[in-house]
């Protein structure tokens, strides 16, 4: 036939169609895919930005959180030591202004227990302001902080707060010798603030003339890191509300019960039914052994 090549298998047409065909698939082919791989893209970079803000906002709620537990942990150092040496100082100016007359030595002495607090309170505020000032705690060539008291200063803060009218005994039961070398910094430092914090109470509100802390230590045969392994303080009194006495603002107590909860201790507070007053807070040692861990 005239205008057909003979040598081609294929028309003009066809091969017009099929081409044209080709083209478009290309073409379109080539705009979907780029256009997936756009979206893709966009969308990872969305996925991206929002785990950013999602970091970013858990970061500031754990500032804020670790700020406020700083604050409460603040708190209550400063009210312990305040509260409690205020209180000795108290209860040994009514000492020394009672005996100055008839007994110049006690009274001399119940002024030197003033000194001595009031010294110790000013040592403590300048210990926790300069926590407050410090960012990172930096050593220089002058030395560092004093160490938080513990439980070797337990007995020296029963023997301050005894006075004429009241004994305070102490005494450390371990379940095994050298149980109480295995208790944690952290627990330890508790243990000596509910202590003071029960003793200081007791000095303000109660006429209690005995009281005894006992901190029992108990270490199962596995060591530390067994179930039932735990630290405990008590401090018990025989003594009654006073009626003269001003209703204090509780926060006390309430240190002693956060103290407790970030230890997962168990804190029993109240009176008794013999007599007396309680307080009674035992920290688990095996949890924060393995945590360690």
């Amino acid at each position: 036939m005239e205008g057909q090549d003979p040598s081609g298998w294929i028309g003009a047409i066809p091969a017009s169609v099929i081409l044209t065909v080709i083209v478009n698939a290309v073409f379109f082919g080539g705009a979907f895919w780029g256009g997936q791989v756009l979206w893709r893209d966009a969308r990872a970079k969305a996925m991206l930005q929002q785990q950013a803000n999602t970091i970013a906002t858990q970061s500031e709620e754990l500032r804020d959180q670790a700020i406020t537990e700083e604050r409460l942990r603040i708190a209550r150092e400063l009210h312990d030591v305040v509260a409690h040496h205020v209180s000795v100082i108290g209860v040994q100016a009514a000492a020394a202004r009672r005996v100055l007359d008839r007994d110049p030595a006690a009274a001399t002495t119940a002024l030197a227990n003033i000194e001595s607090s009031s010294r110790e309170a000013v040592t403590s505020m300048r210990g926790l302001l300069g926590t407050l000032r410090q960012i990172e705690a930096v050593p220089t060539e002058e030395g560092t902080r004093e160490p938080e008291p513990s439980l070797e200063q337990l007995p020296g803060l029963a023997e301050a707060a005894q006075t004429p009218t009241r004994s305070v005994s102490y005494a450390l039961v371990e379940s095994m010798p050298g149980a109480a070398q295995r208790i944690p910094a952290p627990i330890a430092h508790s243990i000596y603030r509910t202590a003071q914090e029960a003793l200081t109470n007791t000095a303000k509100h109660s006429t209690a003339t005995q009281v005894s802390v006992t901190v029992r230590v108990e270490v199962s045969s596995g060591g530390a890191s067994r179930t039932g392994s735990y630290a405990e303080v008590e401090v018990v009194d025989n003594g009654r509300p006073r009626v003269s006495a001003t209703l204090g603002t509780g926060l006390g107590q309430l240190g002693i019960r956060e103290r407790a909860a970030s230890h997962r201790a168990q804190a029993d507070i109240g009176p008794r039914a013999t007599g007396g007053y309680r307080v009674r807070v035992r920290y688990p040692l095996a949890d924060r052994q393995e945590e360690v861990a």
